[in-house]
């Protein structure tokens, strides 16, 4: 194993315990892995031994606490003593976003990438993607499998040009769009130069997203790696699979951060994908109704019904019905019609988490 002496760090800022090297660091690091994580003591081991046990080496892994209370804190502890490739940074509890950010300002890899601390990689995960680092594009973006409690592993299924030019990204926008990929940071492979300055907005869901919008704003190539490495647990004691009552607001935030860049772009399909993006908004936000609220509990009716014409209401001033589908404008009628017969059966059944 890579065995070192560990010191701690305290920084101003936040309440860091540090276990790094002490002085010597290596120049020129290929890939530093970004891992934070919260109470995930049934997952966390599982995730950084897929981490260690890669087959591509020249890693840094920085695993960033945020304040947990179970055991998580000993299990990150023992990689980082036994292994100094692990760097354990410790801060209150300050939210994902914090703990990104936190991890952004210690990077010292020419990449970065990012993995949640109940997920897991393929062995020989980044051992592949060493050839296309070569090239060095400014993003790799690869499918990645999707782990759904009580249902089948299945896998994301891009297809695009092997590397695309700034020209053939914007072109290339509506069909990534809509193939669900700024959704996520794991599955991407980002040049540090890219992200410098960037960071993660305080947000409960939507951090990625956002994030996204702005490293894809400064992309001059993205490569497409169309095989999956990386395994993306949906459990359902996830905060996406709770109800927010901040989705709405969330979901602005992403939209506006997709404007500037279509703005920046000055993309002739701004006006459609941005009537798609709300009506992305409204499907996604009337689903948040029916998920568990934190106690665990289902929404009232009447609380459902509040929620689906306010949702309705506000979404519907910034859709041009003009410029959607048929099943969308039937999905829409679907809606005004639960919130006007002050019955919501149809959608209950629909969305509703058994």
């Amino acid at each position: 194993m890579h065995n070192n002496g560990y010191i701690p760090h305290y920084s101003d800022d936040y309440l860091i315990i540090d276990f790094v090297k002490p002085i010597r660091r290596k120049i020129n690091l290929l890939l530093s892995i970004i891992v934070p994580f919260y109470n995930t003591e049934k997952y966390l081991q599982k995730t950084l031994k897929s981490i260690q046990n890669q087959t591509f080496t020249d890693f840094e892994c920085l695993m960033i606490n945020d304040g947990s209370t179970d055991t998580s804190v000993k299990i990150a502890q023992s990689f980082a003593k036994d292994d100094s490739r692990f760097k354990l940074f410790s801060n209150f509890h300050a939210g994902l976003a914090s703990a990104l950010n936190l991890a952004l300002s210690h990077v010292s890899g020419n990449y970065i990438t990012f993995c949640d601390s109940d997920d897991f990689l393929e062995p020989d995960a980044y051992q592949h993607l060493v050839p296309l680092i070569d090239q060095a594009p400014d993003l790799i973006i690869s499918n990645l499998y999707f782990e759904k409690y009580n249902q089948p592993i299945y896998s994301s299924n891009y297809h695009f040009h092997n590397l695309l030019n700034i020209e053939e990204i914007i072109n290339t926008f509506p069909l990534i769009y809509r193939q669900q990929m700024m959704y996520y940071n794991t599955n991407k492979i980002y040049r540090r130069e890219l992200v410098n300055n960037l960071h993660f907005h305080n947000l409960t869901v939507g951090l990625d997203t956002i994030f996204n919008y702005q490293v894809f704003s400064r992309c001059q190539t993205i490569f497409f790696n169309p095989h999956p490495y990386y395994h993306y647990l949906q459990r359902k004691g996830s905060l996406v699979n709770h109800f927010d009552s901040q989705r709405l607001t969330i979901r602005e935030k992403e939209t506006a951060a997709l404007k500037t860049l279509l703005h920046n772009w000055h993309a002739a399909y701004t006006d459609q994908l941005l009537n798609e993006e709300w009506f992305n908004t409204l499907a996604n936000v009337i689903a948040n109704i029916y998920a568990p609220l934190q106690n665990g509990r289902s929404m009232e009716l009447s609380e459902r019904l509040y929620f689906l014409n306010l949702y309705l209401t506000k979404c519907l001033k910034k859709i041009d019905l003009n410029l959607i589908t048929p099943d969308q404008l039937s999905f829409i009628h679907q809606i005004k019609k639960c919130v006007d017969n002050h019955n919501d059966k149809i959608l209950y059944k629909k969305y509703s988490l058994s």
